[in-house]
């Protein structure tokens, strides 16, 4: 069985815990500078929708669920990144996707492409899956970056209603082969039984 701690050389990726709600929800959610580019959350932010996408994370089955890590450096946490499983992008129904956020104070470290990558190992051996999928806005351009140097290539247009924003907003299709991606970053099976 996979595990669902992983340390990288500066991080630790981990399951959500209980205590982590509060730091969160005040680096996350609420922080518009972060929810502006997440399509799925309301603005002003609402706790109830918080507490429901948190508990969820408590509840995530990493066997066979979307599975959302908890992305921590020096025992605080900064972030998240989750293997999402296959159907979460309409447009790709059979290919299993990424999402990520991070919060402003941690990003332009490199922290967000350690812990992605550590992310696709175990979701590339998890899944015995050829390829994954993201989507991502298409003005984000420093999400862009990271997703090209994760081997993602843009494939595709959509557009989503962004409820931070409250409009619709086009986002870049992305596609990452598991044979690019090794070829980047090591394969998945060795890499994920070093992390066992």
């Amino acid at each position: 069985m996979l595990t669902t701690t992983i340390d990288t050389q500066r991080l630790r990726l981990r399951g959500y815990r209980p205590k982590d709600f509060e730091p969160f929800w005040d680096i996350g959610h609420s922080d518009f500078e972060i929810a502006r580019w997440l399509t799925g959350l309301s603005w002003p932010p609402l706790r109830s929708e918080a507490e429901a996408t948190a508990q969820s994370a408590l509840n995530a089955d990493p066997a066979k669920d979307t599975f959302p890590f908890a992305i921590e450096h020096d025992g605080k946490l900064i972030g998240g990144v989750d293997v999402q499983k296959a159907g979460d992008l309409s447009e790709f129904p059979e290919i299993p996707t990424l999402g990520y956020w991070l919060s402003q104070a941690a990003q332009g470290h490199g922290y967000m492409l350690e812990a992605c990558v550590a992310a696709l190992h175990w979701g590339f051996a998890r899944e015995a899956s050829d390829s994954f999928a993201a989507r991502v806005f298409a003005t984000n351009y420093a999400s862009q970056r990271v997703l090209k140097k994760l081997g993602f290539e843009p494939v595709g247009v959509c557009v989503r209603y962004a409820k931070p924003l409250k409009t619709n907003v086009e986002n870049v299709i992305m596609h990452l082969p598991r044979d690019r991606f090794e070829a980047l970053h090591g394969d998945a099976y060795v890499m994920m039984g070093a992390a066992q």
